[in-house]
């Protein structure tokens, strides 16, 4: 039956990641990918659409040439390398090729995403384990290491500036690993839509890791200033919040996210935050932001457009262990970091073991241009996040089909 041939798929698919990880493309409904598969034919080493418009652009990181990657580039360059579609978007299944990476970048990837969610963790899980098991002199010594590498990051600062922090090797691995594709509309493209945005992103999962494409934040839609968000308490760890600092994060709170529109930054804010962890259903994908009104209250003081954005694969990356009474997520939401048990490879099952090599699709949809109201009212506060609202199921449903989810819808919550 369906259930005795679950191991059987589960081995493929193992497999078929490891092969992808030595430069072959994992299959896909229609064979192996090329760019006519995604709706586009190649000329002179760009992408273009069938049609005579192009309406949709796809920027695949994991292929983008990595004489490429790196600052003082013009994105110029990057533009060389993007697929287009025309309005009805890139062929199906095409969005979930999988990119080539070194044998080198897979095993750091499946080495140090294992590492960085358990540092992600220690902070918390460390401290009473140690005291149960050696007693305070335990728990002391592990702090003072602790905070000692911190500090010692903080002094020699091998981040050196934002702009060199956002093309750090570990993130550009993780660009290949997971297959990272932004697709966009033409509404979104720079001389269409200048100024700072506020992006908002669903589905957190247990790691939002479509957002690490960083450079392209501040290249893509205008070459400004962008500043990621994320909850306080994550900011305040010790190595992982120097990391995150260095790259530009600040808290997800309004005073900081109207500081950074207020110098022409983009924002960007994974709007369902730890709710989003919890996927429930594989029919249907979960968004929690029906009460999530206070991002659009921003926009409206700040007269910044907002940009729904729907990261498909965010929540196949790990297998997350939720009990069924929803008491590990009430207490994560308390704490501000998840505190539930997941999974990684291989087969789900090592505890903090790295995710599935699923592709990543970013898919921006239209923006949502508002006015600049100093004291927005209830009702504009209301009709602006049903626009937003709308704007998150108009992208998941323009784009599922091209990423293999045409059996999926979302459901906001």
């Amino acid at each position: 039956g369906a259930r005795s041939r679950r191991p059987v798929a589960i081995l493929a698919q193992e497999v078929s990641a490891l092969c992808s990880g030595f430069g072959h493309s994992a299959p896909h409904p229609g064979g192996a990918v090329t760019a006519t598969d995604m709706g586009a034919e190649r000329t002179n080493g760009v992408e273009r659409t069938n049609g005579d418009d192009k309406e949709y652009y796809c920027m695949d990181f994991g292929r983008l040439p990595d004489t490429l990657y790196k600052p003082g580039i013009p994105y110029e360059q990057w533009r060389k390398h993007l697929m287009t579609a025309g309005k009805e978007g890139f062929k199906a299944g095409s969005l979930r090729a999988i990119a080539p990476i070194r044998f080198g970048e897979l095993l750091e990837r499946l080495i140090i995403y294992p590492l960085y969610m358990i540092m992600n963790a220690a902070p918390f899980m460390m401290p009473p384990l140690l005291y149960s098991t050696s007693g305070l002199r335990g728990c002391l010594y592990f702090l003072l290491g602790l905070f000692g590498v911190h500090g010692l990051c903080k002094a020699t600062n091998p981040m050196k500036n934002r702009e060199s922090a956002s093309f750090i090797c570990t993130e550009r691995h993780i660009q290949k690993y997971n297959s990272i594709k932004w697709v966009w509309p033409k509404s979104l493209e720079a001389a269409n839509s200048p100024g700072p945005k506020i992006f908002c992103t669903i589905p957190h999962g247990l790691a939002p890791v479509g957002i690490v494409a960083y450079p392209g934040w501040a290249r893509v839609f205008g070459e400004r200033g962008f500043r990621p968000t994320a909850a306080p308490m994550v900011l305040k760890l010790p190595v992982i919040g120097y990391f995150l600092k260095s790259i530009g994060y600040i808290d997800a709170a309004s005073s900081a996210i109207k500081k950074a529109v207020s110098k022409d930054e983009h924002v960007l804010i994974i709007l369902d935050g730890i709710n989003g962890m919890f996927q429930k259903s594989a029919d249907e994908e979960l968004g929690y932001v029906q009460e999530r009104k206070g991002i659009v209250k921003i926009a409206l003081t700040t007269g910044t457009p907002l940009v729904p954005v729907f990261g498909f694969g965010h929540s196949n990356l790990w297998k997350i262990y939720a009990d069924r009474w929803g008491i590990l997520e009430r207490i994560s939401l308390r704490l501000g970091v998840s505190v539930t048990p997941f999974c990684g490879r291989p087969f789900g099952l090592l505890p903090f073991g790295p995710p599935y090599r699923t592709p990543i699709v970013m898919a921006f949809g239209e923006p949502i241009v508002v006015p600049k109201v100093a004291e927005p009212t209830k009702e504009q506060i209301d009709d602006y996040h049903k626009q937003l609202m709308d704007g998150f199921v108009a992208t998941f449903e323009k784009h599922k089909t091209a990423y293999g989810w045409e059996h999926k819808h979302l459901k906001l919550i």
